[in-house]
């Protein structure tokens, strides 16, 4: 019986159509949200998401944020290496789809500096909103985006098929609220395409990014602490497995197991726990 095996090599066909979900749906995602009218912001998004979910979700998992993948990787939901590729596709996906908007939006070019479509940046920020509120409420939001995404799908008894709604409402409910103040982004891609391709924002990308990895830090550890860590965590392998801490380490990083294992048959746990998170 294989083990640990959930998830498909990196070198694997699977994984790359993975891949070209995960590129797919942040460009879509990046076109549709950062071309959204004055006002719709929200709920555009919020739309938006839950539609690319519903298509993603099948084929790579629907993640489409860097700041999920790295919080399920931390949690032991999602090998490391497998988490590094998607992130790398989600930020060029992000890339690209401020590539099209810089040719679809009139007046828009490569390059222009602040005020590019879908720009994260001090000419859509109120003048009054310091630094810190900026940092804590992209904080707020995008901890509360994906603690949704770790209770609707690897909680129980979780919310099946109603998952990406709930998931479209938290980014909707989110961005209408702190969204005044920072625009909403909630996925430091969504911040990291257009900065690149526009070059806006130069001064508080940073405080965007780090707000939202902070948060997928902390919902880690909340979902950790309430519910459980993930297969692939050393912690849990190595209790329900009986993994050498060498061994543990090597599962969490590839997903694969060790080759004393792989004719074991204990990983029922293991893709049940996976399976969840496939479902995203």
């Amino acid at each position: 019986m294989a083990t640990f095996q959930s998830y498909p090599s990196l070198l694997s066909q699977q994984f790359a159509q993975s891949l070209v979900m995960e590129f797919m749906g942040v460009m879509l995602f990046q076109l549709l949200g950062g071309s959204a009218a004055a006002g719709w912001g929200a709920p555009v998004n919020g739309m938006a998401l839950v539609v690319l979910i519903y298509t993603t979700a099948d084929i790579s998992g629907a993640h489409l944020n860097p700041a999920v993948s790295i919080s399920l990787s931390m949690a032991g939901f999602f090998p490391v290496l497998h988490c590094i590729m998607y992130v790398l596709f989600q930020i060029v996906g992000a890339i690209f789809g401020a590539l099209i908007l810089s040719q679809l939006v009139p007046g828009m070019s490569i390059g222009m500096g602040d005020g590019g479509a879908g720009c994260f940046d001090r000419g859509m920020i109120p003048s009054n909103v310091t630094d810190a509120q900026i940092f804590w409420w992209e904080f707020f939001m995008t901890f509360t985006l994906i603690s949704c995404v770790y209770n609707c799908c690897l909680g129980k008894p979780g919310h099946g098929s109603f998952t990406p709604l709930a998931v479209g409402l938290a980014l909707f409910a989110s961005a209408g609220s702190g969204g005044q103040f920072t625009g909403g982004s909630l996925n430091p891609a969504r911040v990291l395409g257009p900065a690149a391709v526009f070059g806006c924002g130069a001064n508080v990308t940073w405080l965007y990014v780090g707000g939202q990895c902070l948060a997928s830090i902390c919902a880690m550890a909340v979902f950790g602490l309430v519910s459980h860590l993930g297969p692939y965590h050393p912690r849990t392998s190595t209790k329900t497995f009986e993994l050498m801490t060498n061994e543990a380490g090597f599962v969490w990083i590839n997903g694969q197991a060790p080759l004393r294992l792989q004719t074991i048959g204990q990983d029922q746990d293991l893709k049940s726990f996976s399976q969840r998170q496939r479902d995203i």
